[in-house]
């Protein structure tokens, strides 16, 4: 997240939440190669849960700082995201 005084902008570039998607895509694929299927869905729900609390945290940070500033927050249309981003080969992730 990135906080610019001058222009009042707020940044996510979410460099935590693809570190954390690429811990849990490296141990998933090491228990799959040693047939632990069990472990495999934990990791995924536990996956999941970290991802939301790191957004929820964001989320939080970015309502406060536009309360304390005064300021709107403003999003983007996202519609038709899927096709206008690039994929990564690697099993088809963000």
């Amino acid at each position: 997240m990135l906080w610019q005084k001058s222009v009042k902008k707020v940044k996510f570039y979410g460099r935590e939440i693809r570190g954390v998607r690429r811990h849990y895509a490296r141990l998933r694929r090491r228990l799959q190669e040693r047939g632990i299927t069990q472990v495999v869905k934990r990791i995924g729900s536990k996956e999941r849960r970290v991802v939301n609390t790191i957004l929820h945290q964001i989320s939080k940070r970015i309502v406060s700082l536009s309360l304390a500033s005064n300021s709107y927050i403003v999003l983007g249309d996202l519609t038709g995201i899927r096709r206008r981003i690039r994929i990564n080969s690697k099993g088809k992730r963000l």
